[in-house]
């Protein structure tokens, strides 16, 4: 009966709370309905497969229609909207409190400084809801449209068949944690954010007794031509952990699809890493003492290095992991 509870699972879980156990019960008893006595594995596979799809099933049963998203993916829609709405708007404020206490015109004992930052808060905190609705209803439009919603491989156009069914949280052992997730879709946010918006703000601050001297890690000038990758492997990536999120558990389309994505940003690390006019470490260096410049030097030819390989294990762990997390049973 583990099929069923599957099939039963998957299709109200897209229909709003009040009425999933009354249709819970009623497709239950269609379904048993159709099975002869003594029904084998076979024939409740059969069964469901003329039933169909569950998220096309879940249409029919559920009363409200809904159009900017499919009602499928309606209620994940907004959960992940008011999620990312939050951590977008904190981030985007906060970025706007550090931007303004570096800077060197801002006193912060003044009627006119305390305006400047409520006004810099809230216009950062507005850009961050905009960013955010944006970039949630696009992935969102995206995956619905993709596939991934019935578990397939993005664009595979394949035919859903009970294989497809989504685990049932009573048995499944390949559960993905949605603490996890959320903290992953905050990390995500909050380091785009900086490294496309205020890469500056990523410096060495010395203090040379005469105040304090900012020194951008980043050539902010060749990092330009990265940023357009940068946003497309976070949109990407966003997407994977919404993805989850609708999922709750991993699938190999899931495994195969994170794979692919840690390919390809350690592809985009290995060439950051290796592009030497990228960094200003030599200016940080001269701005210290003498006596650390060569030591600066030789930590950064040898921990950038180490770090990379450090990022690059864990990626290739990552992808591993959800392989072997896909082949658990329940």
């Amino acid at each position: 009966m583990q099929m069923i509870d599957r099939y039963v699972y998957a299709v109200t879980g897209h229909l709003p709370e009040e009425i999933r156990e009354d249709v819970g019960r009623e497709l239950r008893s269609n379904i048993e309905d159709m099975l002869p006595d003594k029904a084998t594995d076979e024939d409740i596979k059969k069964a469901l497969t003329e039933m169909g799809s569950p998220a096309k099933l879940a249409e029919e049963y559920n009363p409200k229609k809904r159009y900017l998203i499919g009602p499928g993916l309606y209620d994940n829609y907004i959960t992940v909207l008011k999620l990312v709405l939050g951590i977008c708007a904190v981030v985007f404020a906060g970025i706007a409190i550090i931007d303004f206490a570096l800077d060197p015109s801002s006193a912060g004992n003044s009627s006119s400084d305390v305006t400047r930052l409520i006004s810099r808060v809230i216009t950062g905190g507005i850009e961050g809801l905009l960013q955010g609705g944006l970039w949630v209803t696009l992935v969102f439009a995206i995956l619905e449209r993709s596939g991934v919603e019935e578990g397939h491989m993005p664009f595979s156009n394949k035919k859903w068949t009970p294989d497809d069914l989504p685990d049932y949280p009573l048995y499944s052992k390949r559960k993905i944690s949605r603490r996890e997730a959320v903290f992953s879709i905050f990390w995500t946010i909050l380091i785009t954010s900086v490294v496309c918006l205020k890469p500056e703000l990523i410096a060495a601050y010395i203090n040379n007794g005469n105040g304090t001297t900012v020194i951008p890690f980043f050539n902010t000038e060749r990092l330009q031509p990265y940023l357009v990758f940068i946003l497309i492997l976070a949109a990407i990536q966003l997407g994977l952990f919404i993805w989850k999120i609708i999922a709750g558990s991993w699938s190999t389309p899931m495994a195969v699809c994170n794979a692919i994505y840690n390919g390809t940003f350690c592809i985009l690390l290995v060439i950051l890493l290796n592009d030497k006019v990228l960094y200003q470490t030599d200016k940080i260096a001269l701005m210290t003492d003498t006596n650390l410049t060569a030591a600066i030097s030789q930590w950064w030819s040898r921990g950038i290095y180490v770090c990379g390989a450090v990022i690059i294990v864990i990626c290739i762990w990552d992808s591993v992991s959800a392989f072997l997390k896909c082949r658990k049973t329940y």
